[in-house]
């Protein structure tokens, strides 16, 4: 996919827009057509059109009308000519209802189903049947067409060096709400599975569907399933919760007031998992932030909370992770891995502005990374992202972008895949399972990708051992005093800090983590740091009641989605921490090519 150079001379053109003179007397893209005729013209002229090819295919006027002859799709009149004695299965609708369509058919064929919502009936019969069937009046008869799913797919490489490909095929996974700036729902890429979109927006301008283009792109990665552009968890139905005006930022209040939807209606739709790619733009200690608290009764309830951890961070070193809720110790704060544009970990690193270090209370943040760099997703082509970061479109409704806030999403994927596998686990369980399974990044700097970054496969299909890294904070976890389910108890915690730091050893101290692939030692002396709370512990913060998305990247540069290359498939394949079970490397290619291979 490579990028539509720029003229410096009269003629003008891009992927958005196409070509025109800068007069303006003609210009043509994709998305408007030719001469300026716009899209809509265009709709309405195959409006207008259908009808009539429909008409003129049967020859028999008006379809389903009583008082014309019936109509017979024409791939069904040649397979009666070609293959009289075949038998077919074909669809009857009557204008006179079900009954009497099941009438029609009764001594031509064997009934296979009554289809009272469309007055019809499902019939097996021979393909000679046909021509009795197109005889009579007030019938549409067609083939009863088998259905096929959308084949999945993805042209990027992220999806298979992050191994969420071999989860594809698997169990129906729960669905994920996507706490963003909306969905465009008419998409193929969510294929009808966006079962509910709800704005909670107060303020600014806010187009329906998405205005921005933020939250598609989010649920693109997380549970796309357009061709060539799959995401983590594509069986995933999707709520779409939008809290972010067309410029992408919005009120703090209103991200609450959507976890608070979620709290309310997560076991009516099946929620499992919720997605943040936002942050508030203030700080605080994150038993005092409100916005902690809301996605921690989240968490409490057994929705995993999977949060951008943000793009302010530093190639020269750790940023802190100052911002809700990104910052709260419960949930999965995740970072940005930049996997170089192969498929081999040697190259693999944190990306330069995904942050990274110590809340104002010590933990270390993101615990995990994932792809977030040049990656490519679905954007509604009038958001005001499409229009803003035009260079980026790499073809028309796909976009390229970076940013923590879609290294989130393939997480919250993961996430979903897993507990389609593993239905009984808490979030706790399923953080520490991500965390216990990931791989490293071997260029990143120390702490800035947690742990590693995520793999999908062993995740999914290795759910035994998994230990819990919120169990040191759980000890204070208790049923809040109003009744309104379970809470923090920071005047406990606190005082617990001030007695030492004994409180957290728990934490790290299952069996189980001792087989992790990652030195638990020395993640351990990183994720709680008693010298960070006694400095910043009682110092000032400031607040503010707006929230903004993690802002989508432009790198410089063009990175073409890290596009997966025959060279890069097949070291992707000769992964052996990218196994499903029961499958094998394959014979032509050896694990030693994963850091070897020079294939294009």
């Amino acid at each position: 996919m490579g990028r539509k150079s720029s003229n410096r001379g009269d003629v003008r053109q891009s992927a958005l827009w196409g070509s025109g003179n800068r007069g303006g007397e003609h210009r043509s893209s994709a998305l408007w057509g030719k001469g300026g005729r716009g899209i809509a013209t265009t709709v309405v002229a195959l409006s207008l059109a259908l009808p009539l090819a429909a008409s003129a295919e049967s020859g028999t006027g008006s379809l389903g009308s009583s008082h014309g002859a019936s109509y017979v799709s024409s791939g069904l009149k040649q397979k009666a000519k070609t293959h009289p004695n075949e038998l077919i299965s074909v669809i009857v609708m009557s204008d006179s209802g079900t009954a009497d369509a099941e009438k029609a058919t009764k001594l031509l064929g064997k009934l296979q189903q009554r289809l009272g919502l469309i007055d019809g009936v499902a019939v097996e019969l021979r393909a000679r049947e046909i021509d009795k069937l197109g005889r009579m009046s007030g019938l549409v008869i067609t083939e009863n067409a088998p259905i096929q799913a959308q084949a999945l797919s993805s042209s990027q490489l992220w999806p298979y060096e992050n191994g969420v490909t071999k989860l594809w095929n698997g169990p129906k996974a729960p669905a994920i709400a996507i706490v963003d700036s909306g969905i465009d729902a008419s998409r193929s890429d969510f294929l009808g599975r966006v079962q509910l979109a709800k704005s909670f927006v107060t303020t600014g301008l806010n187009a329906s569907g998405d205005g921005r283009g933020h939250g598609t792109f989010v649920a693109g990665i997380a549970a796309g399933a357009g061709t060539g552009f799959a995401g983590a968890s594509p069986s995933s139905d999707i709520i779409s919760l939008d809290v972010l005006s067309d410029n992408g930022s919005g009120r703090t209040s209103d991200v609450i007031a959507a976890a608070q939807w979620i709290y309310e209606n997560h076991r009516a739709y099946n929620i499992r998992v919720a997605n943040f790619s936002l942050h508030s733009a203030g700080t605080a200690h994150f038993y005092n932030d409100p916005l902690n608290r809301a996605v921690e009764k989240l968490w409490f309830d057994g929705v995993v909370v999977v949060a951008a951890v943000g793009n302010y961070g530093s190639a020269a070193g750790p940023s802190g992770v100052r911002h809700a809720p990104g910052n709260d110790p419960f949930v999965i704060s995740v970072g940005a891995a930049d996997i170089g544009g192969t498929a081999r970990l040697n190259d693999d690193r944190q990306a330069p502005w995904s942050a990274y270090g110590y809340t104002r209370e010590g933990f270390m943040k993101p615990e995990i990374c994932a792809a977030g760099r040049y990656m490519v997703g679905p954007v509604p082509m009038t958001s005001t992202l499409a229009l803003e970061k035009a260079d980026k479109i790499q073809k028309l409704g796909y976009i390229e972008l970076s940013g923590t806030s879609f290294a989130a999403p393939v997480v919250a994927g993961v996430a979903a895949q897993l507990l389609a596998r593993s239905p009984g686990l808490s979030p706790d369980q399923v953080k520490g399972s991500l965390m216990r399974r990931a791989k490293p990044v071997p260029l990143a700097a120390p702490g800035s990708c947690g742990v590693g970054q995520v793999n999908a496969v062993k995740v999914a299909f290795d759910a035994s051992k998994t230990a819990n890294p919120n169990a040191g904070l759980n000890r204070f976890v208790s049923s809040a005093s109003n009744g309104s389910g379970m809470a923090f108890d920071a005047v406990s915690w606190n005082e617990a800090i001030l007695a030492g730091v004994s409180w957290n050893e728990v934490s790290w101290n299952e069996v189980s983590w001792a087989e992790s692939a990652w030195n638990v030692v020395s993640w351990n002396e990183v994720s709680w740091n008693e010298v960070s709370w006694n400095e910043v512990s009682w110092n000032e913060v400031s607040w503010s009641e707006s929230s903004q998305e993690d802002a989508a990247e432009g790198d410089l540069g063009d990175g073409d989605g890290y596009e997966l290359t025959p060279g890069e498939a097949a070291a992707a394949a000769a992964d052996p921490d990218l196994l499903a079970p029961g499958e094998t490397l394959p014979a032509v290619i050896t694990a030693t090519a994963l850091l070897t291979s020079t294939l294009p």
